[in-house]
């Protein structure tokens, strides 16, 4: 059946009565602006946040901002989570990399006892998981350094002759760790295809030889030159957590707090764990910061500036690791409209030494904004919730373990104060229930931790700002340790 036509008297009416609609909307929109209604402006800056380095090979570099503006006179901040990626091995039969393992152990006199039992434990324990194809040495220090094992293969004989070496080690003397890391430095024979770690070990302060930081850590930072990685184990709760953690990020490697000598072992096979499975080695994340833009932290990571140009060094990657890192921005805040971030780059060493480099597409940016609601609607909740839980509660549980160290709870308490009220502030208008969930559990549960420094004996302060210390340095760098 054929649909009628309607007629123009038909369609008349109708016409009329969307005229009359469309005038009706137009006095109604025009009654709303004279009575000081406000239409919002639609929300100003990127609405993509996520960017990534466009690449096929195994080591992947992605980026996300936790917001699209920052608020004109405030303070201009910003933060933009690095994820670092390297690709799982194609079969758990690939072939692993040789690597060369070097440890420097601390035989002072307050090794003695119990925590020179655990740590040759562990290093038999380390030797047992070695290759032929691996390399192995060991070097102890004490008022002097000794190389008593000599890097070589760990093959069948190799290894007892490991073992007969490491036994007739005795504990005694002083702390020359100077002489320690120089002897580690200079029995190292690198060759391509090989990965490289060398673990250091103390319990105590360094008193004899070159004991200052900075020849500690100059000594240390040998290792960017050699492409290696040099990580630092502090054992019970006599060692400088502080000289430790730095020698650490000088050697590219990662930190450890063992409060039990017993968990050496889990240390030093860790350790193994990731120099075998090493896919990309001697990162180095560049930045050219934009117009005015500051870089002011890399989840405190040592930056290293030069020709307006900053740069971190997380160490070497291995397959299936993801790393997760939080780069803290400033932008000018003057006037508004877009602050393009800058360049990010990643680049990086294969096993055999060709170079590599990522660049993050998309060139990065925050549009600078007067209208608070603007600014509150640009935010990534989920993306701001964790920079607040992983970097910035992190980056506050290290200065409290500082103050603690110090002797100066209160300190504490007024550091933890500022922070919740900052968080709590915001998110009022964020609405975030795990920000909500974190200022309730997890500042409740350093504040009482505070409270009890408070009253608590100088030992029980150096064991709290050990743990404290620690756990901020591996919240702060998600993915870091294997």
């Amino acid at each position: 059946m054929t649909a009628k036509t309607p007629s123009a008297a038909e369609r008349s009416p109708r016409r009329l009565g969307i005229a009359v609609a469309l005038l009706g909307l137009t006095l109604a929109v025009g009654l709303a602006l004279r009575a000081g209604a406000r239409i919002e402006p639609p929300p100003t800056g990127p609405t993509d946040l996520h960017y990534t380095a466009p690449g096929s090979g195994p080591v992947h570099l992605s980026g996300r901002l936790d917001r699209g503006s920052v608020l004109g006179g405030g303070d201009g901040l910003v933060k933009l989570e690095l994820v670092l990626r390297a690709d799982e091995r194609p079969s758990i039969d690939a072939v692993r990399t040789p690597s060369d393992l070097v440890v420097v152990l601390d035989r002072s006199g307050s090794m003695d006892g119990a925590a020179m039992r655990h740590a040759k434990a562990a290093v038999r324990e380390l030797v047992s998981q070695l290759e032929a194809r691996d390399r192995f040495a060991l070097v102890s220090y004490a008022s002097d350094a000794r190389l008593d094992i000599a890097l070589a293969h760990a093959d069948t004989d190799a290894r007892r002759g490991f073992a007969a070496r490491l036994a007739a080690i005795a504990s005694q003397g002083g702390t020359n760790m100077a002489r320690g890391l120089d002897l580690a430095h200079q029995s190292l024979q690198p060759q391509p295809g090989r990965a490289i770690r060398v673990l250091l070990l103390s319990d105590g302060h360094a008193n004899e030889g070159d004991h200052s930081h900075a020849g500690l850590l100059r000594r240390a930072g040998r290792a960017i030159a050699g492409e290696y990685v040099l990580s630092s184990v502090g054992v019970g709760d006599g060692f400088d957590e502080i000289l430790m953690t730095r020698l650490a990020d000088a050697g590219t490697g990662n930190f450890y707090y063992v409060d039990r000598a017993e968990q050496l072992a889990g240390v030093f096979t860790g350790e193994f764990g990731a120099a075998r499975e090493t896919l990309a080695r001697a990162l180095q994340l560049d930045l050219a910061p934009g117009a005015g833009v500051q870089v002011i932290d890399a989840a405190g990571y040592p930056l290293e500036r030069s020709e307006g140009r900053v740069s971190f060094r997380p160490g070497d990657l291995f397959a299936g690791q993801e790393r997760r890192i939080f780069v803290t921005l400033r932008v000018p805040v003057g006037s508004e409209g877009e602050v393009p971030l800058g360049d990010v780059s990643l680049i990086f060493r294969d096993v055999e030494g060709a170079t590599s480099t990522l660049r993050l597409a998309g060139d990065p940016s925050v549009a600078v904004v007067r209208d608070e609601e603007v600014f509150v609607a640009s935010i990534d909740s989920d993306q701001w919730a964790e920079s607040v839980v992983v970097d910035d509660y992190n980056a506050l549980k290290e200065k409290v373990a500082g103050y603690i160290q110090q002797g100066r709870p209160e300190a504490a308490r007024e550091e933890l104060d500022r922070y919740r009220d900052g968080v709590v502030e915001l998110n009022r208008q964020v609405k975030n229930a795990r920000v909500n969930e974190l200022v309730a559990d997890q500042l409740g549960a350093m504040g009482l931790e505070i409270e009890e420094a408070e009253v608590a004996s100088p030992q029980k302060q150096n064991q709290l700002s050990k743990k404290l210390r620690a756990e901020a340095r591996d919240g702060r760098r998600v993915g870091a340790k294997r």
